[in-house]
């Protein structure tokens, strides 16, 4: 098999997900939608994450309240950290009923002790961001198996409206190479919309839409990073 594509959504746009339903339909693509806040989410938000649950994607956890890691580290420690960001995160996520097998860190932020706390917590933790790939050694961002860490560092991005998108070059490119490696790679997007109403981290369904479509056209398949068991 010539691959796998993780593609991972963050936060809390369920609305725009569930409309994006047909997209990932039609490739028979199964993704990541990694939620921050679950414990502020309506009824209708929880009803859109199990309707994406039970369409196959994957509901993973990405911290309780999305803070940003070292001012909350240099103010509380690493224990109250994981007893209120991530521990309580994992009770809400299965008081819901998503099995939280997979982790995002918010804003692509880790260190050696946080990372190996989650590794006792989750399958899989999404670490380190697209912008500290070696553009000389992409590859090394593509893993032929879940190392021992459990941490599987971006590869590349999937908001494709964001300015530091950097085009549908670069994003064939990596495909390519996904391809070749017979790997697994993740990509990191957010929301989803097709209207333009301002900056942000999102991507149109179109352009999620062609994602999809260059992928499978190289044979490289679409799946989560925890899959369904």
């Amino acid at each position: 098999m010539p691959g796998t594509l993780c593609l991972t959504f963050d936060d809390l746009f369920v609305a725009n997900w569930v409309a994006a339903r047909p997209v990932f339909a039609e490739h028979d693509a199964r993704v990541t939608f990694c939620v921050s806040h679950l414990h502020e989410a309506t009824p209708a938000q929880i009803e859109g994450l199990h309707l994406l649950q039970s369409d196959g994607h994957e509901i993973a956890c990405h911290t309780r309240t999305h803070p940003r890691l070292k001012p909350y580290l240099q103010a509380h420690g690493l224990d109250h950290w994981l007893e209120h960001e991530v521990d309580r995160a994992i009770a809400e996520h299965r008081a819901a009923g998503f099995p939280a097998r997979s982790f995002a860190c918010p804003f692509h932020a880790s260190t050696p002790e946080t990372r190996a706390a989650l590794a006792t917590r989750f399958e899989i933790v999404r670490a380190e961001g697209p912008r500290s790939l070696d553009p000389a050694n992409p590859a090394s961002r593509i893993y032929s198996e879940i190392p021992a860490s459990r941490c599987l560092d971006n590869l590349g991005v999937a908001d494709m409206q964001h300015k530091a998108f950097p085009g549908w070059r670069r994003q064939h490119t990596l495909l390519d190479l996904i391809a070749r490696t017979d790997g697994l790679a993740v990509f990191t997007g957010h929301d989803i919309r097709d209207r333009k109403s301002g900056p942000g981290f999102y991507s149109t369904t179109r352009q999620i839409g062609r994602l999809i479509a260059e992928a499978s056209n190289r044979n490289v398949s679409i799946q989560p990073m925890s899959p369904h068991k």
